[in-house]
């Protein structure tokens, strides 16, 4: 899956949780946490000096 895909997966997972009784709404919320997880190594992370700029560093 592509990371547009899997946000989509992720969102619909929180979309359907808002309407679902506790037990599926955990089970829907850990999926979506499953997605952010595959999201997070997926998309290129900044490098130092983009991270340092961002925070303020030189």
């Amino acid at each position: 899956m592509d990371i547009t895909t899997l946000k989509e997966q992720a969102e619909r997972c929180r979309r359907l949780a808002g309407h679902a009784d506790p037990f599926t709404q955990k089970r829907l919320l850990e999926l979506a946490a499953e997605y952010d997880a595959r999201i997070a190594q997926l998309e290129p992370r900044p490098s130092v000096a983009t991270r340092n700029l961002r925070n303020g560093e030189t």
